[in-house]
């Protein structure tokens, strides 16, 4: 649900934003451990939980649709929003190396860094709509 004073995208940009925090304290789980034997990796899929909390069901073949006004007509007859939850899930299918860990680190450098560019954009876009909104507080012309 949206919250009236900001409205749905500061909604979605703050879920994203927690998604990306736990995606980012899973990955630095992983590269800490990278040397326990037995450890295995865990991941946070957020954005998977964020496209069901917004009603979304991500579907490649076709193009996304929003309703963003009480006047526009809902295509596909999603269904309610569900809350946002991103769990972490443990990775048990693959063994990495002979201790039986499956880090690798050089792919969790990787998603680290792919989370951490996400994690910049969200908070920029998130810095741009609070701008406007101080913007038309203050009336400035």
């Amino acid at each position: 649900m949206a919250d009236p004073l900001f409205g749905a995208d500061v909604s979605m940009l703050g879920n994203a934003l927690e998604g990306t925090s736990r995606a980012q304290t899973a990955i630095a789980n992983n590269l800490a451990n990278v040397n326990t034997p037995d450890y295995r990796r865990t991941e946070v899929s957020f954005k998977e939980a964020l496209a069901k909390s917004m009603g979304v069901e991500p579907d490649p073949t076709q193009l996304p649709l929003t309703v963003d006004s009480p006047m526009h007509i809902a295509v596909g007859g999603a269904a309610p929003p569900i809350p946002f939850q991103p769990d972490a899930v443990v990775d048990r299918t693959t063994k990495m190396r002979v201790d039986g860990s499956n880090v690798d680190p050089d792919e969790e450098m990787a998603k680290l860094t792919e989370n951490s560019i996400y994690s910049g954009a969200i908070a920029q876009y998130l810095q741009a709509d609070f701008s406007r909104l101080r913007e038309a507080i203050q009336e400035r012309f």
